[in-house]
Parts: structure tokens; sequence; C-alpha cells
């Protein structure tokens, strides 16, 4: 596992937090799981290339997941 080379503001955090949270509670995925962990490594790779608010991050995170449009739980 690669650690980010960049550092995350109080703001930045909540913004990570709210959006794992939100992502997680929508697909039902429990948020200690391996499926989460990645999620995470995803929405922190797209933090990093600049997709820094909540309404951003969503959206970037939603089509880095699901770029066909397809449900992340497959229904």
């Amino acid at each position: 596992m690669q650690f980010p080379t960049f550092t995350l503001d109080n703001g930045e955090v909540e913004v990570l937090a709210s959006v794992i949270q939100a992502w997680c509670q929508t697909n039902q995925i429990d948020p200690e799981s391996e499926c989460a962990r990645a999620v995470i490594a995803t929405a922190l790779d797209l933090i990093e290339a600049g997709f820094r608010t909540r309404e951003g991050l969503s959206i970037a995170l939603a089509n880095a997941l699901a770029p066909d449009g397809l449900n992340i739980s497959g229904e």
C-alpha cells in the first residue's frame, strides 16, 4: 500500500469521511471492510487529483467505481 504524498486539512478530512460514509451507507457496505478500504484508497487518489469538495469527490468517486453507469452492488 502506498501512502499519499500530500496532506489534507481538517475540511478535506471531513469531506473524505462524509463521502465514504455516504457511499458505504448507499451501497450497504461495512465501513471496516476490505471493499471500503479500496474505496478509501480510490477517494484519496481522487483528492490528490484535485477533487476536494464533497460534491466533486462524490461524483468523481461514483464515476471511478462505476464507469459504465452500473450500480456498484450489481443491482
